[in-house]
């Protein structure tokens, strides 16, 4: 492929970082955390978040948590994953 042709990782990479994308994406740490360890109708593993109070717009501690199994054990739960970056 002509280098005129090639995708330029160096443009959306930061000079000060330690790795290119491509170094990245061969990164086993980076592969194990690619690869789903569950699969659909798997038990969640439990977790437990603290609660926050964004009524006014807001983020107030509010001192409770939720815990996942205690939710579960009442009604379904859908956990979705994403990245907003």
């Amino acid at each position: 492929m002509a280098d005129e042709q090639r995708f330029d990782w160096k443009s959306f990479t930061p000079d000060d970082s330690p790795k290119t994308p491509v170094d990245l994406m061969n990164d086993p740490v980076h592969l194990d955390l690619a690869t789903p360890d569950c699969e659909p109708g798997d038990v969640a593993p439990d977790f437990e978040l603290p609660l926050f109070d964004f009524s006014d717009g807001t983020r107030v501690e509010t001192g409770q948590t939720m815990r996942l199994s205690e939710r579960a054990a009442h009604r379904p739960v859908a956990l979705l994953f994403g990245s907003y970056t």
